[in-house]
């Protein structure tokens, strides 16, 4: 592996600060990250907690609603709702539970912190899962309140998933606390920068590879499913959201805290309108405004807070925002591994294998792919110069997600002409791992750009409007669903692969000479971030360092 530990008070001979001119950075030398602050692994539990209970009641959902009780029929079932309501309630509940993530960050960025919104959070979700366990036992279903209790679980459930979403990814890495790069000497005698650059998105590379540990949770619950009841099955997830909350909770000193900031998403907004009036960022800012003698015009401009560095941040954030627009049409795609590939396995030929189990898939690829890029590829790339950037990254996610329709209509229409239940249920692999390897590209990129591309005070409201992709997403199905059945799924597959194909060539040709591709270092920008009781502040100055 090539990462280093550095300690930024070391011997001078053996570190060097770096100038922060991309000639001076690019200069000849290899890039290396940097670890990890162990005490972000406590946050990470809460993710891998929240991930574990979100898929692992996700994953017996679409049974749950679509197949009735029927023990001889060798598929679990509950409601019987029918394929067409169960698509558009697991749509539903995808488009709140991303949706809300713009409460929890407006929640967090303007009055409680993250800290706080994710332990709010976390209450929400116990409250909404113990409601779900309640209404799936035998005496609830009897009962008729299954559909009611479910519809009621998905609202509360999503509140609190959209709360620690929004806030777990950006407080995770503002535990990283090193706001430039620099030089290091290995014992091999190599001169290696150090670069922050590399470590957050490294960061984010394992953050997203826990998010797929948890997404294995399928595994466990699909089965009880199967095998003994779905309360059961949504008991685990119960508990095991429980369980993370604890270790969460007992890292509470250690954490690198940034107090929320009152009117931060209002300042952003005033910000953007100051610009609309001058006609850009440029000329918004107050050393602009004061030359042109412009500046009492607008009264927040005379602000201490409104400085040429904030107007700055808010204009990359942004620039930074408009690529989300082409995200939803990504996952349109990715959501069918989560609800239509599950009824199209029901009509192959399972010979014993539960029709909701393919979809682990997805994360088991993920875990083997995300160590391959970081340790492997990566490193292989940047030795030999070769620039795989964020947009290019992100432009063959499109094209992977892409080839994952095309192979799943291909598929769907040798299940309309062969005799029924013919084909076998692990031919549809292919298009669960096209689909894993393409969100190693986009949404482990997407969130990387989210975060170091944000003003500081507001890295919670636009990683939130990245998820908020996947709420819209989930809202376009819901209107696809007229389509979402036979025997108009061939063309419904065939459709989303064009749709995914041409958004990536414009994403690709709108932003591939865009400064998303340019070296950022995310400093908190003089934000004051509150940790074992002291203050830790980075100044605006890349060039300087401020301790704890």
């Amino acid at each position: 592996m090539d990462s280093v530990s550095v300690d930024n008070r070391r011997n001078s001979e053996e570190l060097d600060k770096v100038d922060q001119s991309p000639n001076d950075l690019y200069a000849g030398l290899r890039r290396i990250p940097d670890k990890f602050p162990r005490v972000a692994l406590l946050i990470l539990v809460v993710e891998l907690g929240e991930r574990f209970t979100y898929f692992g009641l996700s994953g017996p959902m679409q049974n749950y609603i679509n197949n009735p009780y029927d023990p001889g029929s060798g598929l679990p079932g509950a409601l019987g709702r029918g394929q067409s309501t169960a698509s558009a309630l697991g749509n539903f509940f995808k488009f709140w539970a991303y949706a809300s993530t713009i409460i929890g960050a407006i929640v967090a960025d303007q009055y409680v912190g993250k800290f706080k919104a994710i332990t709010i959070s976390l209450g929400i979700y116990i409250v909404g899962l113990t409601i779900l366990v309640a209404t799936a036992t035998p005496a609830g279903l009897k009962s008729d309140a299954g559909f009611g209790g479910l519809v009621t679980a998905m609202v509360v459930i999503g509140l609190g998933t959209g709360g620690i979403k929004a806030n777990v990814t950006p407080m995770c890495a503002e535990q990283y606390q090193n706001a430039e790069p620099v030089l290091k000497t290995l014992k091999s005698g190599e001169r290696v920068v150090v670069d922050p650059e590399l470590t957050v998105q490294r960061l984010f590379m394992w953050f997203y590879w826990v998010v797929n540990v948890g997404a294995l949770s399928p595994l466990i619950t699909v089965n009880v499913e199967a095998k003994h009841s779905f309360w059961l099955a949504y008991l685990i997830p119960l508990i095991a959201i429980v369980l993370s909350g604890i270790v969460f909770l007992s890292g509470q000193k250690r954490y690198v805290k940034t107090p929320p900031q009152g009117s931060a998403i209002i300042d952003a907004c005033k910000v953007m309108n100051i610009a609309r009036q001058e006609k850009n960022f440029e000329s918004a800012k107050p050393s602009s405004l004061q030359a042109s003698g412009r500046l009492s015009k607008y009264p927040f401009a005379s602000s201490p807070r409104y400085t040429d560095q904030y107007v700055s941040d808010v204009r990359r954030g942004f620039k930074s925002c408009r690529m989300f627009i082409f995200f939803p049409f990504y996952f349109v795609c990715w959501v069918q591994i989560w609800n239509n590939l599950i009824s199209q396995a029901g009509q192959m030929a399972l010979h014993g294998t539960p029709n909701d189990l393919l979809q682990n898939l997805d994360p088991i690829a993920l875990c083997i792919f995300i160590p391959l890029l970081d340790l492997g590829l990566y490193p292989v790339l940047r030795k030999f110069n070769i620039n795989f950037s964020p947009v290019r990254r992100i432009f063959a996610g499109f094209l992977l997600v892409s080839i994952s329709m095309v192979y799943a209509s291909v598929l769907q229409h040798y299940i309309y002409i062969s005799p029924e239940k013919s084909i076998h249920v692990w031919i549809q692999a292919p298009a669960y791992i096209f689909v894993a390897f393409s969100e190693a590209f986009v949404i482990v990129t997407g969130l990387e750009l989210a975060f170091t591309h944000a003003p500081k005070n507001l890295r919670s409201f636009i990683s939130a409007l990245f998820w908020l992709m996947i709420g819209i997403a989930a809202a376009i199905c819901i209107g696809l669903s007229p389509v979402s059945e036979d025997p108009k799924l061939v063309w419904m597959y065939g459709s989303l692969a064009i749709v995914g194909f041409v958004a990536g060539c414009l994403f690709f040709l709108c932003f591939r000479k865009s400064d998303l591709d340019d070296p950022f270092i995310p400093g908190l920008d003089g934000v004051p971030a509150e940790g074992n009781g002291q203050h830790v502040t980075q100044v605006a100055d890349y060039g300087k360092h401020s301790e704890a």
